[in-house]
């Protein structure tokens, strides 16, 4: 999808870059020596961070074959291939816009606003615990459904999810309701996310692939100031704003279930598969199958993808996580608080479950989760990390950051959500540029590091120094939310270095692997906020209105419902400049718990591999996207220099080799 020069072109071949024998150092230029990886001989071997050889299935080499001789084909099949790969690109950019209208309105204006609406706006956590606990669970189901049915077929049942929970959600007339609703809609966000993601792997090589993974960003560049005209006509009317989205995500989503199954179509046609085949076309079982076609046949094949996609481990995982985080966000609330006999037992049931989880995972699970080959893979492992804690802190600060800057600042609606939307923006700016940086250099570990840190400095302009509170000044506040943007740098790199660690057909599970665990990080940050928002914001409030002429059942309305905070009292009121400060004690507290957290990121990035980013398709194997070796630089050309320069200077090699090592 470019028109770029061939030797700038995401795909194809580069003249001398293809070979079958052992690759010439010389392909891809000179580079440092240490700088580079080892080189592996044969195109099936594939090796973990042990070194040791991991044998793949047959059937999976198979699947493999198939898909990477549709993408040569696709390639190099004249202006045919070339429509159907701008269709491709035009029908996921849709999709994308959808998924970005729906996380930049749904999951913080419209939920805002519903939570005051139905009084119960220090709930607003628990929405986001659960919502997140469901979106993560989610990854694998939809991952697995991808497999049995098709990659078109599975963004059927999306749809179907989003259109319901958004009736749901519309017409609800409690929050439990709601609730429900946004949870539905859950499903849809995971599939959506999982699926862009995997097909931007299928389709480009490691040097491009963060560059295309960040344009599935790109559309939220449009939505954020689009989302503060719908947000500024829908504000009092949630319920119409959802019932537009209930309509529009259908008209987004149908040009990619189209074009996927005239993709499908299409290979059928020319005897082979591509990625919008099932599994069973992929791994060439279907021919076996292709005959059965009874209640049995899917019977079977229902109780093999619950076995593939571990469901009781999934269970478990699922309400351990729900009985150890909600606690936190409904202690409060509850009678006698955290002594409530089902408070405790919900605390001790989860706990107990967890660990039996971790045993079923290890000792029983046909085929769990995390097997030992990804559970040794360092790449993987300080992925997660990163992504786990990146999105756990800033789930802490963003849970009340919008309810902050509703009632400290005077904006309206249009600019309040353009603010909250900077970062979104930024982010997806300057996403692309990140990976065109990695597509010249060939790394991303450097940039890793300096993203990370980069986080970390934007909590800590938000906190006062002197008192620990946020601050209310402006000009703080939108900078924290520009240096967030770099961000990027850490995340873009974490998602490519994942991916290249693990063989073609382990990519998809990697990918909803990193998905699941981060996404959990998003419910435990939430969890975490809600904990010190109920625990300390109420007392807070107390010490802050009662002398500015507050009595205890205003200050509990003003709790529930932002709405009547700011509309009830002028700016200037001594009863909303009391809130104010009882606003920004606490989500001072917040920030520095976001802070803390931040820092996880910046040292598992230094464990990262830094693999080399070539045409490969990953780093394990060095096959290209049609099966093909690919020349990649070797380190042997740079030993004999290195020997010499040990004697003198071994301590800085030995830091220097640490650091840039790819495996």
């Amino acid at each position: 999808m470019s028109t770029a020069r061939a030797d700038d072109a995401p795909v194809g071949n580069r003249t001398g870059s293809r070979s079958t024998a052992e690759p010439s150092n010389q392909a891809n230029g000179t580079h440092e020596a240490d700088d580079l990886p080892l080189k592996s001989t044969d195109r099936h071997a594939v090796t973990s961070d042990s070194e040791e050889p991991v044998d793949r299935d047959a059937n999976a080499q198979q699947g493999v074959s198939k898909v990477e001789a549709f993408n040569k084909v696709l390639y190099q099949s004249g202006p045919t291939g070339k429509i159907l790969l701008w269709l491709l690109g035009v029908s996921i950019g849709l999709t994308m816009f959808a998924y970005a209208l729906d996380q930049g309105i749904t999951s913080t204006i419209f939920t805002t606003m519903a939570s005051s609406t139905f009084g119960q706006h220090s709930s607003l956590a628990a929405v986001s615990t659960a919502s997140q606990i469901v979106r993560a669970i989610a990854k694998p189901f939809i991952g697995k459904l991808a497999d049995i049915t098709s990659r078109p077929t599975t963004y059927v049942v999306i749809l179907v999810f989003y259109f319901v929970g958004f009736v749901v959600a519309a017409s609800s007339s409690t929050f439990a309701a709601y609730t429900v609703g946004i949870c539905f809609t859950s499903v849809g966000k995971s599939g959506l996310d999982l699926l862009s993601d995997i097909i931007v792997g299928d389709l480009t090589p490691l040097e491009w692939r963060g560059f295309f993974g960040a344009l599935l960003s790109v559309p939220f560049v449009i939505t954020v100031p689009v989302n503060g005209f719908i947000a500024e006509g829908f504000v009092d009317n949630w319920r119409w704003g959802l019932g537009m989205f209930a309509i529009m995500v259908p008209v987004l989503l149908c040009p990619a279930i189209f074009t996927l199954y005239a993709m499908q179509r299409r290979g059928e046609k020319m005897g082979m598969v591509t990625m919008a085949g099932s599994k069973q076309q992929r791994t060439g079982a279907a021919g076996d199958a292709g005959a059965q076609t009874g209640a049995a046949h899917w019977a079977k094949l229902l109780y093999q993808g619950l076995i593939d996609i571990d469901i009781l481990g999934l269970i478990l995982l699922g309400v351990s996580f729900a009985l150890l985080l909600l606690p936190l966000t409904l202690a409060e609330d509850a009678d006698g608080g955290w002594q409530n006999a089902s408070i405790i037992a919900m605390l001790v049931v989860g706990f107990v479950l967890l660990i039996a989880f971790v045993l079923f995972e290890i000792y029983i699970a046909p085929k769990p989760l995390m097997t030992k080959s990804v559970r040794n893979n360092r790449a993987f492992i300080a992925a997660v990390v990163v992504f786990t804690f990146n999105q756990t802190a800033s789930s802490v600060r963003n849970t009340y950051y919008s309810s902050y800057i509703y009632i400290i600042k005077e904006w309206t609606t249009y600019q309040w959500t353009i603010f909250l939307g900077i970062t979104t923006m930024g982010l997806s700016l300057l996403g692309p540029f990140v990976g065109l940086i990695q597509r010249r250099t060939h790394r991303y570990k450097t940039m890793m590091v300096f993203g990370a840190v980069a986080r970390m400095l934007g909590y800590g302009i938000l906190i006062n120094g002197a008192t620990g509170s946020m601050t209310q000044d402006t000009g703080r506040l939108v900078a924290a939310q520009l240096i967030f943007c770099l961000g990027s740098f850490n995340v873009v790199g974490a998602r490519v270095g994942s991916q290249a660690a693990v063989p073609h057909e382990d990519m998809a599970t990697v990918i909803a692997l990193l998905a699941l665990w981060s996404t959990l990080g998003s419910s435990v940050g939430s969890a975490i906020s809600s904990a010190i928002w109920t625990n300390e914001m109420l007392d807070r409030m107390y010490k802050e209105m009662i002398p500015a002429g507050a009595d205890e059942k205003t200050i509990k309305k003003l709790y529930g419902s932002i709405k009547k905070l700011r509309s009830g009292y002028d700016f200037d009121d001594p009863i909303r400049q009391a809130a104010i400060r009882a606003y920004s004690a606490i989500n001072g507290h917040i920030a520095i718990a976001a802070l803390v957290l931040a820092a996880v990121p910046t040292i598992a990035s230094l464990f990262m591999p830094n693999y080399y980013l070539g045409k490969q398709q990953n780093a394990i194997t060095n096959t290209g996207l049609d099966g093909e070796r690919v020349d990649v630089p070797t380190r042997e050309e740079g030993a004999e220099s290195d020997n010499a320069v040990q004697k003198s200077d071994k301590w800085y090699l030995k830091w220097r080799n640490a650091y840039r090592r790819d495996t």
